[in-house]
């Protein structure tokens, strides 16, 4: 192999090391209006996953969807924790809220209408998915929606337990 090609796959490794982060300090709002700490998301007891959608996002709409499908199957022996944080922002704030309360998705329901939350990931696109274990690290992350992809969640975040 030649140099220049290892250099370029060591410097691949670690950059896909220093994406994988703890989950930042950021506030954000619940359905109430609400200020929420992203840190309380940690327990220190269980895994949880975080997946940013927005109103007008269709992929959003059907991976939320799939989840709310799966989830009576998903018992374990830790309890399914899944903040859905949205990114839509003040203008279309109400949208949103009407939009989570119209379904009856088994998450948390965030609004991160300054884009706090959404700018701390890096995030150019949605859906996009992050597991988190029990002490808010990063240990997977996917970006859109493919059906079936909420099975390899569940299976991420008991590998995460």
């Amino acid at each position: 192999m030649s140099k220049r090609l290892l250099i370029a796959l060591a410097a691949s490794l670690l950059s896909l090391g220093l994406w994988a982060q703890n989950l930042p300090d950021v506030t954000v709002q619940d359905v109430n209006g609400r200020s929420v700490s992203t840190l309380s998301m940690i327990d220190g007891q269980t895994p949880f996953i975080v997946t940013f959608w927005a109103s007008w996002c269709r992929p959003c709409m059907e991976e939320l969807a799939a989840i709310e499908d799966a989830a009576p199957d998903w018992t374990g022996d830790f309890p399914l924790r899944i903040y859905a944080v949205s990114v839509d922002d003040s203008r279309s704030l109400s949208n949103a809220k009407a939009v989570a309360a119209s379904n009856d998705w088994p998450v948390t329901v965030l609004f991160d209408t300054r884009q706090q939350f959404k700018q701390a990931f890096r995030i150019s696109s949605i859906p996009q998915v992050f597991i988190f274990d029990k002490n808010g690290r990063q240990v997977y992350t996917h970006l859109g929606f493919v059906p079936g992809g909420e099975i390899e969640l569940l299976e991420k975040l008991q590998e995460a337990k």
